[in-house]
């Protein structure tokens, strides 16, 4: 179905231009996976310097808590639609920019804390900043990248998020040791600051669904009720949104406490359980995130279904991988959790593009500032606080073995995630007509009747 055809809904003529050059957009894509390796890298890296910094000034647990996780997942919820609103609205080469300024000056800032409410400051700058980079950033993609290619190029984004992951908590923890914590935030600034000019001068905006051919009265932004609503009513959306919260509620109950339960259930030492959890996180999700994109890209030009049939697999498939590493010997721990990642892995690109490929050109980055607040919310919020909170409930029972079975307990939610992404499933076909852009023909011999 093609949206620019005379129709009363795009009476108006289509966008100008043409997409850039493939070699400007691999530029473009390397360029936005070393944004996102800064902002992740910056966010994680704090939790390998919590005893220098809590030595230094002389902080509690909870206050390093407060500036370490609850500070930034705190802002980021805040900022992260009024800046998805600023994205659709205005240039996200110089938004992704700002951001990008925000979260190195912010960590600079964090340098020269001298007490708690100066390091909570920087923290939750930190979080501004990733508000500010997520929404646009997606959406940008979705402006160069045409749905055929698109989870593919959502994949390749994905990597940085990887590479943060590994690289800020390992530089940050060599850097600590070498040069200790404040001269290694320093350092760690260094290459978001170096990005901020390369994005302004090398990058460029596009017009808002320019890969889609929409037209000029499409991409005219709308009021924030009429937006959200517009959202809300695709079907597909809030089922995959709230599955995926789910389904993150599982990821980061598993990760958060997996250290921990080596070293209650299988007496592992914190650095050896520390160093195995790093290793099976980064390659899970490097392969995950790299074979989920291009895998949906191959299956969705058969039926479209795939990227949404995706997830249910991988709701499925990383419940039962996570259960069989709870069950079964020390040994598998870690290869499970590993494979646990590359299967939930293998969803994310899909999804994004689903996202970006159903809501509207005008208001993608609101769109997907939806699923990041409930993936923060449910997901980063709820699953590592509702583990802890069942764990405690459960040890006057199971004594050392209750984290174990509250993790276990945590996987129930797997269920209803799986059976929401089928849902999903079953709800697209109007949702991609709609939308355009997408070859529904491939929907027409399965579900003609």
């Amino acid at each position: 179905m093609n949206q620019t055809q005379d129709t009363p809904e795009s009476a108006s003529p289509p966008l100008a231009g043409s997409l850039p050059s493939m070699a400007y957009r691999s530029w473009f894509l390397f360029v936005m996976m070393l944004v996102s390796a800064s902002v992740v890298g910056e966010r994680y890296m704090m939790s390998v310097m919590v005893g220098p910094i809590k030595a230094d000034l002389g902080l509690s647990d909870t206050q390093i808590g407060l500036a370490k996780d609850l500070a930034v997942t705190f802002v980021y919820i805040l900022a992260v639609i009024p800046l998805a609103r600023v994205a659709d609205r205005w240039s996200k080469r110089k938004l992704v920019a700002i951001a990008c300024a925000t979260w190195s000056v912010a960590v600079v800032l964090c340098a020269y804390a001298r007490n708690f409410t100066m390091l909570l400051i920087g923290r939750a700058a930190i979080g501004l900043g990733e508000g500010g980079f997520t929404p646009p950033s997606q959406s940008w993609i979705a402006d160069l990248f045409p749905l055929k290619q698109r989870a593919t190029a959502l994949a390749v984004f994905l990597l940085g998020a990887s590479l943060g992951h590994l690289t800020g908590p390992a530089l940050g923890g060599w850097l600590t040791s070498e040069f200790g914590w404040r001269q290694a935030m320093l350092y760690a600034a260094i290459p978001g600051l170096v990005l901020v000019p390369i994005v302004w001068l090398t990058l460029r905006d596009v017009p808002p669904g320019l890969a889609d051919g929409r037209t000029v009265e499409e991409v005219a932004t709308r009021p924030f009720g009429e937006t959200v609503r517009e959202i809300l009513e695709i079907k597909t959306l809030p089922l995959l949104i709230a599955g995926s919260a789910l389904t993150t509620l599982i990821t980061m109950g598993l990760v958060s406490w997996t250290p921990a339960f080596m070293e209650r259930s299988h007496g592992m030492s914190a650095r050896d359980a520390g160093i195995g959890m790093g290793g099976a996180l980064f390659l899970g999700s490097v392969i995950g995130h790299s074979v989920g994109g291009p895998l949906a890209d191959f299956l969705g030009r058969r039926d479209l279904r795939w990227y949404i049939w995706i997830q249910v697999f991988s709701a499925v498939g990383a419940t039962t991988i996570a259960w069989i590493m709870l069950t079964g010997p020390v040994e598998r721990v870690f290869p499970l959790i590993g494979l646990n990642m590359l299967i939930g892995g293998l969803s994310a690109a899909p999804l994004m593009a689903v996202i970006s490929g159903l809501a509207p050109a005008h208001s993608r980055s609101v769109a997907v500032a939806l699923l990041m607040v409930t993936i923060n919310v449910i997901g980063l919020g709820g699953g590592p606080a509702f583990v802890g909170w069942l764990s405690d409930m459960l040890a006057p029972a199971y004594g050392t073995e209750s984290l174990r079975m509250a993790m276990r307990a945590v996987l129930l939610v797997g269920a209803p995630a799986a059976l929401l992404a089928w849902l999903a499933s079953r709800a697209c076909r109007a949702d991609f007509e709609r939308a355009g852009g997408w070859d529904t023909r491939k929907l027409q011999p399965a579900m003609a009747h």
